[in-house]
């Protein structure tokens, strides 16, 4: 199926949660320090196992970083 990761169209596997989407992506984004929106609702870190996703699903994924 085919989401959408930061405006960048992706080919997963059916029915995939976010985690196993994210690791199915070019890069592996990382698990750690970021926040994902699916379809403009933020996802707790706690859901991305068991949220699965659907055809033309869009994930924003925000990178925490350091700086003043």
């Amino acid at each position: 199926m085919t989401i959408y990761i930061n405006n960048k169209e992706y080919n997963i596997e059916d029915n995939a949660s976010i985690d196993k989407a994210l690791k199915q992506v070019e890069g592996n984004i990382p698990s750690s320090g970021i926040a994902i929106a699916l379809n403009n609702d933020v996802i707790p870190a706690s859901q991305w196992d068991s949220k699965k996703l659907s055809h033309g699903d869009r994930l924003t994924i925000i990178t925490a970083f350091y700086g003043g």
